[in-house]
């Protein structure tokens, strides 16, 4: 397969997947329709992404012969921050608990994107390197958020949530790994394979990251919802404003519960 027969076989697929999560998401909660709609976004933006990639609508040619596929990493600049407020949502009952700590994590993810960008676009050795470690240093900081003052709110949430976060972070941080390993080893660092396989791989790893991952954290969004809808003395609503409010008691007081009943 051609490096453009990749492109498009990510294109498609994420499209594919697009209409695949739609169909199986579910909008009950709050928290269950936002999961839903991210995990949705995700693969469309990266369809497009693809598609720009395809059409070489969404790449340069460097001064040093190379071909900068830019749209990549536009693509990740979007997908990756709804991909951790997924996870800051399961791990807070909704991100708005503590917009300081998200506004940081996804900070930091937008930080390694766009020096990982300026890395695979540059020529000169010095910069190109610089730019690396930058990139590598703003992903650490991704994961300490995620492993520690996220994963403590998650410790302290119902044990579904509990559950749920540390299975969802633990995918996510392994497929995550392999990404700077790519970019190290790929035609934009090392050339230890070609652009064909640099870019095959990478296909490969964002269907697995975007859409195999996002079936995984619907799954989980659904157990959540089923242990707010059986423990917060409410009934299952079309419209989820009507269901269990993200970052709602999910235990009413009493006394509330008995006037709402007369």
């Amino acid at each position: 397969m051609t490096e453009t027969t990749w492109l498009w076989s990510g294109c498609i697929g994420m499209a594919l997947g697009a209409v695949a999560l739609f169909v199986v998401g579910k909008h009950r909660t709050q928290d269950e329709e936002g999961h839903t709609i991210l995990h949705v976004i995700v693969p469309v933006v990266a369809s497009l992404s693809y598609f720009a990639q395809a059409t070489r609508q969404g790449s340069v040619v460097l001064s040093d012969g190379r071909e900068f596929l830019f749209a990549r990493y536009v693509d990740w600049a979007i997908t990756t921050p709804l991909l951790l407020l997924g996870l800051t949502m399961t791990a807070l009952h909704g991100a708005h608990r503590r917009p300081g700590l998200v506004a940081a994590i996804l900070g930091a993810d937008v930080l390694m994107i766009v020096t990982g960008g300026f890395y695979a676009a540059s020529v000169a050795t010095g910069p190109k390197w610089i730019w690396y470690l930058v990139s590598c240093g703003a992903f650490l900081a991704v994961y300490a958020g995620l492993f520690g003052p996220l994963r403590r709110e998650a410790q302290d949430r119902d044990p579904v949530r509990r559950v749920e976060y540390g299975r969802n972070v633990a995918l996510l941080a392994v497929l995550w790994l392999i990404y700077p390993v790519l970019d190290l080893l790929g035609d934009s660092g090392l050339q230890v394979w070609g652009p064909t396989a640099t870019t095959a791989s990478i296909t490969v790893l964002d269907l697995t990251a975007k859409i195999v991952y996002g079936f995984v954290i619907l799954a989980g969004a659904r157990k959540v919802a089923d242990h707010d809808l059986s423990h917060g003395h409410v009934e299952p609503a079309p419209v989820s404003t009507e269901a269990v409010p993200s970052g709602a008691d999910a235990h009413p007081h009493p006394r509330a519960s008995r006037t709402t009943s007369r």
